[in-house]
């Protein structure tokens, strides 16, 4: 991964496709990350949405999903089920997927001082609130340090479920669509845990791995006399045998 820019950089994840929002679903499938470091170009240089200047990366994830090439929280981990459209900008701060106040206001087309008021008059419990709704600051085009928030995925539902408006209404329709999905798989009885599938898969891979060192890699190396034939051999065969253990651990049947 490679990456331009200046400045201190903070980490900004989206999904290509269909599978991007604050609900976590346990899903086995092949995706494509695209990462940009720092904030969009024109942002506001504040802790909310990062600095402005970025540079983009790609990644690609085969497995179960649980993030994107960045090692994240669970919850930071993805977004999945709802449209990549039907969200405001995410930001990872502190291993954890958060969207600002300024990006639900740029988002749903309000005034920033507007949706400030309303997460302040939100009718929850101060423990809610401690946990999904945490005070920042932003420095505006004049240089002055304004308040602003950095919202939880529980949060955002908590706050967008209040909204009006088409945007609203498309946010709370992708909401309960992504609860019908995640209850759709949820039901349905998977053949292999996701250690199991994810043993199963590894094991195969280090296989096809293990018996070209064997028949190829190993004896090239060992007539040419490299020193890798003795200082990878017991790594590739250990390798090997613990991927072997492991999966006949998991998948005893």
């Amino acid at each position: 991964k490679a990456g331009a820019g200046i400045g201190v950089l903070e980490l900004h994840t989206a999904t290509m496709g269909a599978l991007a929002s604050f609900l976590l679903l346990h899903l086995s499938y092949t995706q494509i990350m695209v990462g940009w470091v720092g904030a969009p170009k024109g942002a506001p240089v504040s802790v909310c949405a990062g600095y402005a200047n970025p540079a983009q990366f790609t990644t690609s994830e085969i497995g179960v999903s649980g993030g994107g090439s960045y090692p994240l929280h669970t919850e930071a981990a993805i977004m999945a089920t709802v449209p990549t459209l039907a969200q405001p900008e995410i930001s990872v701060i502190n291993g954890q997927a958060v969207t600002s106040s300024l990006a639900v206001a740029d988002y749903f087309t309000k005034r920033h001082d507007d949706v400030l008021k309303k997460i302040r008059a939100l009718d929850c419990s101060p423990e809610f609130t401690a946990r999904n709704f945490a005070v920042s600051d932003y420095t505006d085009a004049s240089g002055r340090k304004l308040p602003c928030y950095n919202i939880t995925r529980d949060g955002f539902a908590f706050l967008a479920m209040g909204f009006t408006g088409k945007r609203a209404a498309q946010f709370k329709e992708a909401y309960i669509n992504a609860f019908n999905q995640m209850e759709k798989q949820l039901s349905t009885p998977s053949v292999l845990s996701d250690a199991a599938h994810n043993a199963s898969v590894l094991y195969s891979y280090i296989s096809s791995i293990h018996q070209v060192w064997l028949q190829q890699l190993y004896p090239m190396l060992e007539k040419a006399e490299s020193p890798l034939a003795v200082n990878l051999y017991d790594r590739i065969n250990d390798a090997a045998a613990l991927a072997s253990l492991i999966n006949m651990t998991l998948n005893r049947s």
